[in-house]
């Protein structure tokens, strides 16, 4: 069967309106996802200085103004801030070209002090890029006085201390370990040590004094003695002062460590005649059990060393 002209006219218009319409679907499909050279994107400025402020200032809200300059709608994604004392906030619409857009960020300087360098990070539709860096920058100036709460964090009650927990690592039989702690009155009235509820034998201590004015600081010298532990491994020691502090009368001071023999310095005779442990298993498979089951294994254990072995 042939078709006639108009058939043939007809055919041909509505193939051209396809086309048109996959062109345009095309078009608006580029687009919106078309990307944009980043020097298209014109800043203000990239850097917010918010100069020399005082500690514990309030919160700075920071603005970054921009141009569209491409042809095509700027589109931001997403905006990351490089700490969480920063929130930025952004445009949700397209930038339209010609147009401009702001970009916020609140920085929170709480418990900040020095020179302030904080980046915040814009991903959207770039062409080479994968984001542009603005940045928050000034400088907030040293407490005057620091909080004691925050030198002094105490545990409790008016006479705070520097620290609380003395953690001394690995140490050995042979040498001796001392570490410091402040003890702040921030009470009205004098306040005093009266004596020690609880200390090992191996850590003795001297106080620089034992009355304290207020306002005042005394300082107290703890020394732990490795020769006179008599334990080995994984140890915790606790020294507990008495004072006539009302609110919180003792005042402990705890120290955790890893306590072992010094062998580096035996001589090579000491090296030679030590003992030597050997030990049958050093695993132990009990298999499937029930719940309140018993099950025993036992370990051998033997001296292959040359003088005594003590456990």
């Amino acid at each position: 069967m042939y078709k006639t002209r108009s058939h043939r006219l007809r055919y041909n218009s509505t193939m051209i309106r396809k086309i048109g319409s996959i062109a345009l679907l095309f078009t608006l499909f580029t687009s919106v996802y078309a990307q944009i050279d980043d020097a298209e994107i014109v800043f203000d400025s990239e850097t917010y200085d918010f100069g020399t402020v005082e500690f514990g200032d309030q919160k700075i809200n920071a603005t970054f103004i921009f141009t569209n300059n491409s042809p095509i709608d700027f589109k931001i994604k997403d905006v990351k801030a490089s700490c969480g004392c920063t929130v930025p906030s952004w445009p949700e619409n397209p930038i339209k070209p010609g147009h401009k857009g702001v970009i916020t960020a609140t920085f929170d300087p709480t418990n900040l002090a020095g020179e302030v360098d904080k980046t915040i990070e814009i991903f959207a539709n770039y062409t080479v890029i994968m984001s542009k860096i603005i940045r928050i920058k000034g400088i907030i100036k040293e407490p005057v006085q620091q909080d004691r709460s925050i030198v002094y964090p105490g545990q409790y009650g008016y006479i705070r201390q520097s620290k609380n927990i003395i953690p001394l690592g690995n140490i050995v039989n042979t040498k001796t370990y001392s570490e410091v702690v402040v003890f702040y009155n921030d009470y009205n009235l004098p306040l005093r040590f009266t004596g020690v509820e609880k200390k090992p034998d191996y850590i003795k201590y001297s106080f620089s004094k034992m009355t304290l004015a207020p306002g005042d600081t005394a300082s107290v010298r703890l020394t732990l003695l490795g020769e006179k532990v008599m334990d080995y491994g994984l140890l915790n020691a606790e020294v507990v002062f008495r004072t006539n502090d009302k609110a919180f009368p003792l005042k402990a001071v705890k120290f955790a460590f890893k306590f072992r023999e010094d062998f580096d310095s035996w001589s090579k005779k000491q090296k030679k005649n030590a003992p030597k442990i050997v030990v049958s298993k050093t695993e132990f498979g009990f298999g499937t059990m029930t719940e309140g089951a018993k099950s025993m294994q036992n370990l051998q254990i033997r001296n292959e060393g040359k003088s005594a072995l003590v456990i």
